[in-house]
């Protein structure tokens, strides 16, 4: 198989050097570049063109086999808002290690792949495989049952990304490129992955339920990443300046975790109350006055009320019952 972009040497690397940990992200070196350097501004120089000199020549190469680089997941939450609250929620607080999560995927080679594993599913909770996308991917475990993926498994379920994936938006702005050379790869320019990590204890129909959590990836297309660190071999007189391009994996957390309270409990009622009111008030305007037969409407929602012809006969008409009287004294 012919690789697009430039061709280095390998190094391999152990999974301490090949990484580069910062507060919220993880970095793995897919390209590097090595060179030795000298101090040459002191402090009795007032102005220096330059703080180091280059003693060697750059060294660059590709991280080997980094695909398999295994990134471990050890996270919590807490509801603070819950927790505080003088009727604890009985999740107000949750470890990864205590209960199951999953991967999101798209990518259906990777779902398939899975799937012959037994590692694939329809929901991120739950039984069911699932052979085809989307899919929700069980993770390996260790021994203290904390999550860990590959970095090629991360890749794949952010929308099938390579390595060896050609980084569009850097070689639009690349103005020369040998001919043997197609692209700029991922494996050379470095990326980003947002993980998002979605924590809740609610299912819909269910209401609340055990805490769960599952992962969803995306790949920032079109983002270079790299990071320069110094390795002093002699601290400011010497060092090894290392020029990283990479994988930057950036954590994100998300949720919510559920409460019954009592006074938005009410506000929802009395809300829907007075919106089956007027929704009913609508219905009615529309049957009666708007809508083609809204002359059926109106009888059938009125009953018009008829005279009585049986009672009218019976009742007399104003003057002719004191005329009777008058005949009948008369005869008497």
């Amino acid at each position: 198989m012919k690789y697009n972009g430039t061709v280095y040497p390998c190094e391999i690397y152990e999974a301490t050097n090949a990484q580069i940990v910062s507060e919220k992200s993880i970095s793995i070196i897919t390209r590097a570049s090595t060179r030795k350097q000298a101090l040459v501004c002191h402090e009795r120089d007032m102005v220096c063109k330059r703080t180091y000199n280059d003693t060697s020549l750059e060294w660059k190469f590709y991280t080997a086999q980094v695909e398999a680089f295994t990134i471990l997941f050890d996270h919590a939450v807490t509801a603070s808002k819950i927790c505080s609250t003088k009727y604890n929620h009985y999740a107000c607080s949750s470890e990864a290690a205590q209960h199951e999560g999953r991967l999101y995927s798209l990518n259906s080679k990777l779902c398939a792949s899975e799937y012959s594993k037994g590692n694939a599913y329809h929901s991120f909770r739950g039984g069911g495989l699932s052979y085809s996308a989307p899919c929700y991917i069980k993770p390996n475990a260790t021994t203290s049952n904390k999550d860990f993926f590959s970095l090629d498994v991360l890749l794949q379920a952010s929308n099938g990304i390579s390595l060896d994936s050609c980084n569009t938006l850097v070689d639009q702005k690349a103005p020369v490129r040998d001919e043997e050379q197609q692209c700029k790869t991922y494996r050379e320019t470095g990326g980003t992955i947002l993980l998002n990590v979605y924590w809740s204890d609610f299912r819909p129909f269910h209401g609340r339920v055990t805490p769960y959590y599952y992962y969803t990836t995306q790949f920032l297309a079109g983002s270079p990443f790299q990071q320069t660190v110094p390795y002093y071999e002699a601290f400011r007189s010497s060092r090894t300046l290392l020029k990283a391009h990479g994988i930057r994996v950036a954590v994100l957390f998300q949720g919510n975790y559920h409460q019954f309270n009592l006074v938005n409990f009410l506000i929802t009622v009395t809300t829907a109350l007075g919106l089956l009111a007027v929704a009913t008030t609508i219905v009615d305007t529309f049957m009666l006055y708007i809508l083609p037969e809204k002359k059926r409407y109106q009888e059938a929602k009125f009953e018009e009320e008829g005279r009585n012809n049986d009672t009218e006969h019976l009742v007399p008409e104003q003057g002719q019952g004191s005329e009777g009287l008058n005949e009948e004294s008369a005869n008497g």
